[in-house]
């Protein structure tokens, strides 16, 4: 039996570093153009579904010539990807969470003053990210956001959130059940947009990746593929 092929790329909000978005945008259209060797059947985004009549509307302005991507990793890879294949439409997977309580705002706040040995941890460890990072173009944002390495470190960071609080007060992993919920829900909703035949690139920011790779592996129900041979920065 034939198993769906899944793409995960990992990005970073756009909206947040429009400059990059202006400076680069000859990069991003040869990385829209490298992701069409994947021949993707479907595209699924990190949108909710409570916008989907509102992403309906830009792809189809998009598809008649009347939409400039905005700064919005959505609009300039996926709407680009998608009307190159005559895509019907992109899929939004992402779903809505309360992640305030507590926030990670409170859960630092409480690491910092209760447990501040680990509390020095956790920045030893996001330093040590630090090293991945260089933010120079949009290859090299993207290629560091995908990086297995990179996704592990990160990960450690949120196995020492879990040891933040007490038996009494587990603030740590409150604010991971909150977390781990949404990814769930995302790559359950992924999987039930995979049909055995489809080939589905999934757009998330980079914080998901490790979760939802993990998530779809353990399914046993696709085959996933790497997206850094797609991120190679042409000579």
């Amino acid at each position: 039996m034939s198993k769906a092929v899944i793409l995960l790329m990992g990005t970073f909000h756009m909206a947040m570093d429009p400059n990059k978005i202006n400076e680069y945008q000859d990069q991003i259209q040869s990385i829209v153009h490298h992701l069409k060797d994947f021949k993707p059947t479907k595209i699924a985004v990190e949108k909710s579904f409570f916008i989907e009549e509102e992403l309906d509307r830009k792809y189809k302005e998009f598809l008649n010539g009347n939409l400039v991507p905005a700064y919005d990793e959505v609009e300039q890879f996926a709407f680009r990807l998608a009307s190159h294949f005559d895509h019907p439409k992109v899929y939004p997977v992402d779903e809505i969470v309360d992640m305030s309580s507590p926030s990670l705002e409170q859960v630092f706040e409480w690491t910092k003053e209760h447990q501040p040995a680990l509390f020095q941890e956790i920045l030893k460890v996001q330093s040590s990210l630090q090293t991945f990072v260089n933010e120079v173009d949009v290859y090299s944002t993207l290629q560091y956001l995908n990086d297995p390495q990179y996704s592990q470190e990160l990960q450690r960071v949120y196995m020492k959130l879990s040891r933040v609080g007490d038996r009494q007060h587990q603030v740590g992993v409150s604010w991971l059940t909150q977390w781990h919920k949404r990814d769930l829900a995302m790559a359950a909703n992924i999987a039930r947009l995979a049909n055995s035949k489809d080939r589905v690139l999934v757009l998330v920011g980079g914080d998901h990746l490790h979760l939802l790779e993990r998530f779809l592996k353990d399914s046993g129900d696709f085959e996933l593929e790497s997206v850094l041979p797609y991120l190679q920065k042409p000579e």
